[in-house]
């Protein structure tokens, strides 16, 4: 046996014997990237931070480039300007949204015992009328009631506890946003250095030019794809919280900011996250008049196809080229595992795996001679197949 062959095995076996490894361990590799993600979190925040808004920064630093006296410091400036600009943005959303948000959670609170207690003689009006429903409604009551009180006693306290703890994070959380804030501007400044670091330590490792490329050329789409996705569906998720906000003034329907909110902040999650910000929406304009859960209802399906058929369409455009199958799919496989975030960026992340899995088939389909479009592999695939075969035997015996 060559030592090539030697070399070969025993790579494999190793990677065998990592595979079964990491597959025994399968929990314990969880929590300590867990841990690792955990302690960095500013880090990929900040990271986060620093893609989206490179684009802001690259603006200012082209325009002030133009300008002599500016053109030495463009770089610094521009980070200066974009920093501001972050902070003024922010601090302008909390001057006039939060204190609405607080004067209507707050008169939510107030009045929702008495909705709840409103809606309840309804019910009971309701159910005295029509004795047939009266059983059927009174055991679900009981069974929710059971429920209730079920989950009084056993999670109410670990309820209160995590909501406590909560609370306690909320400085630790301003920390972390501060410092994620700082690294935002770090990479910013010098965004190419830490790029070519990353470029260097990559052909470090990797010596093949073709799989080099390779890889640059997925990168480069991902990018497409995640600046792409990403950006333009917050823009359509704010505009679709400004149409909805602005909509519930004019017809003057209860809590118009924090439905309008909700509806904007889950319109980010593709397809379920109209549904996902409705739902909770209709039922809180429930409470109050069922007259304006109605119209809330019907405003929110066509503002969602107008969403999906105009606004999203011309923003989004077909930034990654998946089908609704595959769509449904990356959202619930990264919901899962990511919770919110993984609705967010699942679809371009599907999409950036879904285009390498196609490149790698369609370049072993091209090594052994067969189309690369989806079209081609129909019901007579086959024939045509053992058909071109046959050619190409006659072919060799003539």
């Amino acid at each position: 046996m060559n030592k090539s062959k030697f070399m070969t095995y025993f790579m494999s076996l190793a990677a065998a014997i990592l595979l079964l490894f990491s597959l025994y361990h399968l929990g314990d590799i969880k929590d300590a990237f867990m841990a690792f993600f955990s302690a960095l979190q500013p880090l990929w925040v900040g990271i986060a931070f620093a893609y989206l808004l490179v684009p802001v920064a690259s603006f200012f630093e082209r325009h002030l480039k133009k300008i002599k006296k500016l053109s030495r410091f463009a770089r610094p400036v521009s980070v200066l300007i974009t920093s501001l600009a972050v902070v003024a943005v922010f601090a302008l959303l909390c001057a006039v949204l939060l204190p609405q948000l607080v004067t209507s959670v707050s008169d939510l609170a107030g009045k929702l015992p008495g909705m709840l207690e409103e809606q309840l003689d309804r019910l009971q009006k309701f159910l005295a009328s029509n004795n047939q429903f009266a059983s059927t409604a009174t055991n679900l009551v009981e069974s929710a009631e059971n429920m209730l009180m079920t989950w009084i006693k056993t999670n109410l306290l670990a309820t209160i506890s995590n909501i406590a703890t909560s609370v306690m994070s909320v400085g630790s959380a301003i920390v972390n946003l501060l410092l994620a804030f700082i690294i935002t501007i770090y990479l910013l400044l010098d965004r190419e250095r830490y790029l070519n670091q990353c470029r260097k330590l990559f052909h470090t490792v990797s010596r093949n030019e073709r799989v080099n490329d390779a890889v640059y050329d997925t990168l480069h789409q991902a990018n497409k794809m995640f600046g792409g996705f990403i950006s333009g569906k917050l823009l359509d998720s704010l505009i679709v919280g400004i149409i909805c906000f602005v909509f519930m003034l004019i017809l003057r329907l209860d809590y118009p900011l924090i439905i309008s909110m909700i509806v904007g902040v889950t319109n980010i999650i593709p397809m379920f996250g109209p549904f996902i910000g409705a739902i909770p929406c209709a039922f809180l304009l429930l409470l109050v008049d069922p007259k304006q859960c109605l119209i809330f209802i019907i405003f929110v399906v066509i503002l969602q196809q107008v969403d999906g058929n105009i606004i999203g369409p011309r923003i989004l455009g077909d930034s990654t080229g998946l089908s609704s199958l595959y769509v449904t799919i990356a959202i619930l496989l990264f919901g899962s595992l990511f919770g919110f975030i993984g609705m967010i960026i699942g679809v371009p992340l599907f999409a950036t795996i879904y285009y390498v899995v196609k490149r790698v088939a369609e370049y072993l389909l091209r090594k052994r001679g067969l189309p690369t479009e989806t079209a081609a592999y129909g019901p007579d695939f086959r024939a045509s197949l053992k058909s071109g075969d046959d050619h190409s035997e006659n072919a060799e015996d003539k």
